[in-house]
């Protein structure tokens, strides 16, 4: 006869088993958060050195846009002194910090999006807050406003239940800003020698590195060529490349005897898009139908993505500092030809595929801005291809190196990480040098480790735009893959998202991990909610 076991032991064995799984499960998904996430790094962001602490010399920042920016703020609390050596010269007269960002008369030439569609998760205030004292004052003085991230996240014309209860009844606060005012902010405050003394910003271009024989795993400074076009040296301890997309240091890093060939992964996922930018009066701004009404805290009023099975179109519309309501129609591979006025833009609304129409106030609210096309401002985008250079393969870089933003990685902005990401890349800078505080010079693998740990940080990031964009027939993937690859993980978040129309706790892994505050991809693997989501299925 086989031996029996009491219920009361069973009974406890199961307990055990559950109470130990939960542990299990808790401590790898703190492991998971902690490796690729920036959210529990935050709170060591802007705790400078003593003066007699710091790395004695200067650190160079080739570029001054959000990840020089960053990159500076975070070095001036690390190095004796910090120089951004920044191309666009006007950006160095007041009116490149002028607090009403919408009154700038300079024009951004490098960057793309500066003044298109821009979002920013409640990480990235999070981060700012720790990063400047004070910064709620800066926000308000620029007229941004700091109100619940509720961004109404709509899939095929269904919006995703918020889940508040996770945050204990409400949404974390996130900035409403255009890219130009968030931008604006973070270099008056980056430049206000008051508070940042060490830090002085000159015009020019960097356009190599200087290179010392007797030290073979670091570069001494880099040449930057000035407004006049003469070639000068700027000796440095230590150079960040914050070019952008212009990507400087893949030809720098060559061109001084150091990695020729740096790996990277590109796709390209035919995507464009319009941003229409409207200034409301007050007048106008009463009679929109907008729920709420223009003026309610938040500026999230819509954000919806299409089934990439048989649509290829989205829409975003978003209230902004100043009253600039920015209306943003776009898509993948062929939406028709670019979109121009507001006919066009209700004409892209009609023909977005959605399994529930969309609510009539989006229809009434782009039809009443015909009463202020004649001031609307016009950006058309098209995105360029997506890519990840692989510095963390490299074994031959300067120590003394490191480069983030989108010089490492471009993602589809669509997917609003640009500044986030920049943001990571500086955390990743400050974890290292908050380790080495009690050192006056940097660690022996310091490139090496920043790299890998900015790769750590990054990929969720870049993951959810491949797995996105995979999904739409235009995108050409990456070399050697195939898309097809990653439908089987498109299906499990369809159903995922069918859920979260009518339980919030469905929405709460996809929340986490677009506000970057702390979401993991177990979350959606957990076997409680994976059992939630196939019974749903099953029910339909």
């Amino acid at each position: 006869m086989g031996a029996t076991f009491p219920m009361p032991y069973m009974i406890g064995a199961v307990l055990g088993l559950a109470f130990a799984f939960k542990i299990v499960w808790a401590a790898l998904r703190s492991h998971l958060v902690a490796k690729h996430s920036c959210v529990g790094d935050i709170a060591d962001l802007g705790k400078p050195r003593s003066e007699s602490e710091k790395i004695r010399g200067t650190a160079v920042v080739a570029g001054g846009s959000y990840a020089g920016l960053a990159a500076a703020c975070v070095l001036h609390d690390h190095f004796e002194r910090v120089v951004i050596i920044e191309p666009e010269a006007w950006l160095l007269e007041e009116d490149g910090r002028r607090a009403i960002s919408w009154e700038q008369e300079g024009k951004r030439a490098r960057i793309v999006q500066y003044n298109s569609l821009q979002a920013t998760q409640p990480f990235v205030l999070r981060a700012l807050r720790c990063m400047f004292p004070n910064w709620d004052a800066t926000c308000k003085e620029g007229g941004i406003e700091i109100a619940p991230w509720t961004v109404n996240f709509m899939w095929w014309g269904n919006s995703a239940i918020v889940p508040t209860k996770e945050f204990g009844g409400s949404i974390p606060d996130a900035m409403w800003a255009t890219r130009r005012a968030l931008e604006t902010a973070m270099r008056r405050r980056v430049l206000d020698r008051k508070a940042y003394p060490n830090i002085t910003q000159i015009a020019g271009q960097v356009t190599g590195f200087i290179t010392d024989k007797s030290r073979g795993d670091a570069v001494s400074g880099c040449t930057y060529r000035d407004v006049d076009g003469n070639s000068n040296d700027m000796h440095a301890v230590f150079v960040a490349d914050c070019t952008g997309t212009a990507q400087g240091s893949l030809k720098w890093l060559p061109a001084a005897g150091w990695s020729t060939n740096i790996p990277k992964d590109t796709y390209d996922a035919k995507m464009r898009y319009t941003t229409f930018m409207f200034k409301i009066r007050p007048e106008l701004a009463a009679k929109l139908p907008v729920p709420g009404g223009f003026y309610r805290r938040s500026g999230g009023y819509l954000a919806n993505m299409p089934d990439p099975r048989n649509d290829n179109k989205h829409l975003s519309i978003l209230r902004n500092e100043g009253d600039l309501l920015s209306v943003c129609p776009g898509g993948w591979g062929n939406t028709g030809p670019p979109l121009k006025n507001i006919d066009d833009i209700l004409a892209h609304c009609k023909a977005m595929k959605v399994t529930k129409p969309l609510p009539q106030w989006i229809f009434d609210t782009i039809d009443l801005l015909r009463e202020a096309e004649d001031d609307m401002s016009l950006s058309q985008v098209n995105v360029g291809p997506s890519f990840l250079v692989k510095f963390h393969e490299c074994r031959d870089l300067p120590n003394n190196f490191v480069a983030l933003g989108d010089v490492v990685s471009r993602v589809n902005p669509m997917y609003g990480h640009g500044c986030a990401k920049a943001i990571t890349g500086a955390i990743c800078m400050n974890n290292l040098l908050q380790r080495a505080r009690n050192s006056q010079s940097l660690p022996r693998n310091f490139s090496r480790d920043f790299f890998k740990m900015q790769l750590d940080k990054i990929t969720p990031m870049w993951e959810l735009s491949v797995l996105n964009d995979y999904g739409q027939p235009s995108t050409v993937p990456i070399a050697g893959e195939n898309k097809s690859s990653t439908d089987g993980i498109r299906w499990y978040l369809r159903q995922v998202q069918k859920l979260s129309f009518k339980d919030a706790d469905a929405f709460l892994p996809t929340f986490l991990a677009v506000s970057l505050l702390g979401g993991t991809n177990i979350d959606l693997l957990h076997p409680a909610f994976v059992a939630k989501v196939m019974w749903n299925t099953l029910m339909g």
